[in-house]
């Protein structure tokens, strides 16, 4: 994947979010397994984590970024198969890039946001000073009261 993007003050973390979670909302219910997960902004010294989400972006119309997508899709077919074996926040991560995955690149201008995991120390050692974190609203659905 891309390196880090340059620091993000918190009024253009607000604004990535607002575009994400627009783009989020496209995704259905069932597909979120009725758990919908919507992106937030938080201080990181109000965080008592060691990993955060962070974006990356990728140009999927170049070589390398086609390549970086192959991998990003093979990532999450892996995390479905194994996600027994990973932390909450790697599913979190997992499910918002296969809901992004369903948008279309001109949505992003070809600058396709994937979230990562971030070390909180590293970011704050970097000046960075709020990042990325999820909250979980359970819908209701037929589909899973008959579960």
């Amino acid at each position: 994947m891309n390196e880090m993007p340059p620091q993000f003050d918190e009024a253009a973390l607000e604004q990535l979010v607002t575009r994400l979670n627009s783009a989020l909302e496209s995704y259905s219910d069932k597909d979120w397994s009725f758990s919908r997960i919507i992106l937030l902004v938080r201080p990181l010294e109000n965080l008592d984590t060691p990993y955060v989400l962070w974006p990356e972006f990728v140009n999927p119309v170049t070589k390398q970024g086609r390549s970086d997508m192959k991998a990003l899709t093979d990532e999450i077919t892996w995390g479905e198969r194994h996600s027994s074996e990973l932390g909450i926040l790697e599913i979190v991560s997992l499910r918002i890039n296969k809901a992004l995955l369903t948008t279309s690149n001109s949505l992003w201008q070809n600058k396709r946001p994937v979230l990562r995991l971030a070390k909180r120390d590293l970011l704050l050692d970097q000046g960075v000073r709020s990042a990325l974190w999820y909250a979980v609203r359970e819908v209701t659905g037929e589909d899973f009261d008959s579960r």
